[in-house]
């Protein structure tokens, strides 16, 4: 069998990246057991990682190199997990100066510069593919890692394409960064166009590896809402409220599309795996901002749950660990 290229794709959604790093850190846990190696992370098993807003911070931190060795990761996938467990209550601080944008980026910028110092996006150890949308040029913009190797105007530090890439109206303001060749770009939440990056991750996997026949694509979505919007919803006419529902329902939508899209393409590819898992909401709060001690452990649990219903899901990721090309 020809070798398969892993990739990775983290969808956005806030505090509920406990979600999707819970999955995560458990995959982890039990590739290391399959491995006999207590070192072995995700980087070693994927060869592409892409996220939005919450799905960029985990991929930033799965690909941050050690200290002391470029090519061997820094972070543990439970490392990753816990940034929301220390970080998450700090990074979203009021905004005391009003305006539409309710919390400071203060916060978040510092957990940001904690973890990733002045690490330049050329330097993490796998490519990635990192959404945003650009405010000047009015366009999508991705964060590619291999690109960044050999381009200043492409190289970002790390710390600034995590708040690049998480910066959703009306929760954190734009962020203006400037690449290593000094070009200044303003960027918002690479939800605006890609809540669900898995697409995107497929394509640069194909250019990255054009002489690749199969791949696996692993899809992971930070939750959903399945009920149907009432009939009080619907009639209430503030724009408050169809702002809150417009946003659900392009998120919801898109993250639809995208998934129907994959299931084409994989549809014929006999060698291939195309994996979609979307924790169920039920039970849970849908915001993305509620940081609560309450709210973050019930996520976790969720997590966990999610975990113990995907065991053969599980198992399947686990036994194509040894076809990996790089």
């Amino acid at each position: 069998m020809d070798e398969i290229i892993k990739i990775l794709s983290i969808d956005g959604g806030g505090i509920r990246g406990v979600l999707p790093a819970t999955f995560l850190s458990a995959l982890e846990e039990r590739l290391q057991h399959t491995t006999g190696d207590e070192n072995y992370r995700l980087a070693n098993y994927f060869d592409l990682i892409a996220g939005t807003s919450t799905g960029g911070l985990l991929t930033c931190m799965y690909l941050t190199p050690d200290d002391n060795n470029a090519i061997f990761p820094k972070y543990t996938a439970r490392q990753a997990l816990e940034f929301y467990f220390g970080y998450g209550d700090s990074a979203f601080s009021a905004n005391t100066g009003g305006g539409f944008h309710k919390y400071s980026p203060a916060g978040l910028e510092a957990g940001l510069n904690k973890f990733f110092g002045n690490l330049k996006l050329g330097q993490l150890i796998k490519p990635c593919c990192i959404t945003a949308y650009d405010m000047l040029h009015c366009e999508p913009y991705l964060f590619f890692s291999h690109r960044a190797i050999s381009d200043p105007r492409a190289n970002f530090y790390v710390k600034d394409v995590a708040r690049a890439t998480s910066a959703l109206p009306g929760i954190f303001p734009p962020a203006t960064i400037s690449s290593l060749a000094d070009r200044k770009r303003t960027f918002i939440d690479g939800s605006i166009f890609a809540y669900n990056p898995a697409l995107q991750a497929y394509i640069r996997a194909k250019t990255i590896f054009p002489n690749a026949k199969n791949f696996m694509l692993l899809s992971l979505g930070t939750g959903l809402p399945a009920t149907a919007y009432t009939p009080a919803q619907l009639e209430d006419t503030s724009e408050k409220n169809w702002a809150r529902l417009l946003a659900d329902i392009s998120f919801s939508a898109h993250s639809d599309m995208v998934h129907f899209q994959l299931e084409e393409i994989f549809k014929g590819k006999s060698d291939s795996t195309y994996i979609r898992l979307q924790p169920s909401l039920h039970g849970l709060n849908k915001e993305m901002d509620n940081v609560s001690h309450e709210n973050v452990m019930a996520l976790y649990k969720a997590g966990l749950d999610f975990v113990n219903s995907n065991e053969k899901t599980m198992t399947e990721i686990i036994n194509l660990h040894n076809n990996s090309p790089l």
